[in-house]
């Protein structure tokens, strides 16, 4: 809601508050109280509830200065549902990704504890080189429904190509990072006790997915004009299309040919993903999505 306002820093400083008071809570809960794991879980709750009452009640202080424009009421039948149309789609694709990477996680355990050791250690470096991936992906939403509403489709396909530029120029320096970097990454996970086979693994992996960041920024972006012009259905069906095609190629292909096989459907799969999207965006059904938010 903050990012449609265009008040972007105002989550900014809340996550960095809430991540900050955290580990302080971590610090004297699990320290000082000696509450152990039970005090972490704590901790978290407690800052995480702080943030979230606080992004409440600042949010009903933006709101209350466009005077009459917002009647103020906390529940709107019509607004749930339009705004349901657009959050349960990303929950199902959210939550059958989730399921879909423990399949494939199942399918490398196969491979030993040394190899999923150095998979899980790439896995984790590869979430945080995803984070910008998937920032711009949510600028781009917040950036479509804003221009949408204003009828401005023009500087949608400019922010869109903008994208583009964006996108290449961080996959580079993500490509650049992992392929001179990958040892250290690992050894920030596995110490200087990881065997060999495991940083064998996991550094593989690193060089191997930094060459194809690319194609999950291009995913993103364009994911996010749907997303953002409420064309979920397409959404929802790229994303399983993506899922599907990783979990199959990894669980017909690994036992035959290997790990590098589940590598390999990553990009695959993203690539299949960006295709879809990209087509339901160069049809413009998109665009007719606004007829049904009014």
């Amino acid at each position: 809601m903050f990012n449609a306002l265009g008040k972007s820093r105002i989550p900014l400083y809340l996550l960095i508050f809430s991540s900050v008071f955290n580990m302080i809570l971590d610090v004297i809960l699990v320290r000082s109280a000696g509450l152990g794991v039970a005090g972490v879980a704590w901790a978290t709750l407690i800052a995480q509830g702080i943030s979230a009452a606080c992004s409440f009640v600042i949010f009903l202080r933006e709101m209350k200065r466009y005077g009459k424009s917002w009647q103020g009421g906390l529940f709107d039948r019509d607004e749930f549902s339009n705004m349901a149309r657009i959050a349960l789609p990303s929950i199902l694709q959210q939550s059958t990704v989730s399921i879909g990477m423990m399949l494939v996680q199942s399918v490398v355990n196969s491979f030993g504890a040394e190899m999923l050791a150095g998979f899980s250690a790439g896995m984790r470096v590869e979430s945080i080189c995803v984070v910008p991936m998937a920032a711009m992906g949510n600028a781009m939403s917040s950036y479509t429904a804003q221009n949408m509403g204003a009828g401005k489709y023009d500087r949608i396909r400019q922010g869109y190509r903008t994208g583009y530029a964006i996108v290449f120029s961080a996959a580079a320096v993500l490509c650049l990072w992992l392929d001179t970097c990958s040892r250290p990454l690992i050894e920030m996970f596995l110490g200087d006790e990881g065997s060999v086979m495991a940083f064998e693994t996991g550094t593989g992996y690193l060089r191997f997915i930094g060459w194809f960041f690319a194609l999950i920024g291009l995913k993103m972006i364009t994911d996010g004009v749907l997303r953002g012009a409420g064309d979920m259905k397409m959404f929802t069906v790229a994303n399983m299309v993506n899922l599907a095609i990783r979990v199959a190629i990894a669980v017909t292909c690994a036992p035959r040919w290997g790990i590098s096989s589940v590598w390999m459907a990553v990009p695959v799969g993203w690539l299949a993903n960006y295709v879809i999207s990209f087509g339901e965006y160069r049809s413009g059904k998109w665009k007719r999505q606004r007829q049904r938010f009014l």
